[in-house]
């Protein structure tokens, strides 16, 4: 692909921004301590601010982003945010800082993390805010599973940096293949511009190859592994079967469907009990891959630059489809993004910030997060970040065409975690045998109906 380096300088020129009168008067904030109606900001006059508080995770990678969004926005500015890192969760905060009246201006929180701020009315939409100033159709300028997560009740309540699909990967350690000799190499896939498997049955002949026993029998090495992540995995491949697990229009689950059951079939039942290729391990495959426990992991697109900062040679592709020549299909948790809450003081130093990293330099600064994240934007992935010849570069490529093919899990079916707990036991329980495939459909199902009931109760 055409790569291009985009300089700090480039940024839109287009959106006309200039720091005085640059506000819409008609979405500037409300008054501190007043939540806008269903989440928009009230008219009042635009203000002009001399400094603004960004929370963000405590987490070194993401404080180095932060730190090089405000360093370029200075210097279009010649003003910068004080930046606040927070532990996790933010949004709690987020929700106490509102009683204290000492909310920040601008938040670095997850899409899938929003719901607590969305029922507080805690948060301005982006529509009028950002993107219609900027040009911006959110729907097509972003991928898909990146601008999902922030997609509720029909508006945008945040600009993604990052889409964070952790169902898509098949990784495997290239130098255990290699001592496996050529029947082993024949099953990866042979087209240099593969970006996925070729089969489901490729994949599981391979583990099988790679797995290792000691002297008296026992596994020492596992073929693959799944776990972690799980949800998203099966999710994507219901989608491609289908169904989608959650309608959200009809309230309605299909995580005891009969595609629900193929999926399980394919992903539990075949590679653990049929090939006896994978177990239940107390650890989540990409750890696993990385302490030499496993040989192919299933799931985190970050395994092969992981294993990089090892030493360690692995390169990924993306899960095959499940009919031969198909396009497989795949359901994402979204991923990092900005937020403005509806009581910044500093309004205005807030719309501009969050309009920087909505452009084509902001998205660019943070993609480069890992040494190449996947990101929100179509644009960024054409940039010098994914160049190269290296197994990282290869298998990030990869992704990156599969992100076309993502959606966001979706929302309105009560809070995440409480999904991804529900829905990661059940997978758990029939990885170990304690539910069949079936029973653990069942208990999916009956149990996020439930959560479903008593959140809408609450």
């Amino acid at each position: 692909m055409e790569a291009k380096r985009i300089s700090r300088r480039s940024f839109l020129a287009a959106t006309g921004i200039t720091l005085a009168g640059s506000v819409l008067a008609a979405c500037a904030a409300p008054g501190a301590g007043t939540a806008a109606t269903s989440g928009e900001a009230g008219a009042a006059p635009a203000q002009e601010s001399t400094s603004f508080v960004l929370w963000g995770l405590q987490y070194d990678p993401h404080v180095e982003r932060y730190n090089m969004l405000a360093d370029a926005f200075f210097e279009k500015h010649e003003v910068r945010p004080t930046i606040e890192p927070q532990a996790w969760p933010i949004e709690v905060k987020v929700i106490a800082a509102m009683a204290a009246d000492i909310t920040p201006d601008v938040t670095c929180i997850m899409g899938k993390q929003l719901v607590p701020l969305l029922q507080q009315n805690a948060i301005v939409p982006m529509e009028e805010q950002i993107f219609e100033p900027l040009g911006i159709d959110a729907s097509t300028y972003f991928n898909p599973g990146a601008i999902g997560a922030y997609l509720y009740d029909g508006k945008y309540w945040g600009v993604p940096v990052e889409d964070n699909n952790v169902g898509m990967t098949m990784a495997v350690r290239m130098d255990w293949a290699e001592e496996a000799g050529a029947d082993a190499l024949a099953l990866l896939p042979q087209d240099a511009d593969a970006i996925s498997w070729d089969s489901f049955e490729n994949v599981w002949n391979l583990a099988e190859l790679l797995q290792k026993s000691d002297s008296a029998g026992a596994v020492s090495v596992w073929g693959m592994s799944g776990k972690g992540w799980d949800n998203r995995t099966l999710f994507g491949i219901m989608r491609e079967l289908g169904q989608m697990w959650w309608d959200e229009e009809n309230e309605q689950f299909f995580l005891n469907s009969d595609q629900a059951i193929e999926a399980l079939r394919i992903y539990v039942q075949v590679p653990v009990f049929d090939r006896k290729i994978e177990t239940e391990l107390d650890t989540a495959h990409i750890d696993a891959l990385l302490a030499g426990k496993i040989a192919i992991g299933f799931g985190n697109h970050g395994m092969a630059g992981e294993a990089a900062k090892l030493d360690l040679p692995v390169e990924a592709w993306v899960r095959p489809p499940l009919t031969p020549g198909g396009t497989p299909q795949f359901v994402g948790e979204g991923g990092w993004g900005f937020e403005i809450p509806v009581q910044a003081k500093s309004m205005d130093l807030a719309t501009e910030f969050v309009r920087f990293v909505a452009s084509e330099e902001g998205q660019y600064i943070w993609a480069g997060i890992y040494g190449g994240v996947m990101p929100a934007t179509p644009e960024v992935m054409t940039t010098e970040i994914y160049e190269g010849d290296d197994a990282v570069k290869r298998s990030a490529r990869r992704d990156l065409v599969a992100l076309a093919n993502t959606a966001y899990y979706g929302s309105g079916f009560g809070i995440p975690s409480e999904m991804e707990n529900i829905t990661t036991t059940a997978i758990t329980q029939a990885r170990t045998g304690e539910l069949t495939i079936q029973e653990a459909a069942e208990q999916m199902q009956s149990e996020m109906e439930a959560h479903l009931a008593q959140w809408k109760a609450s």
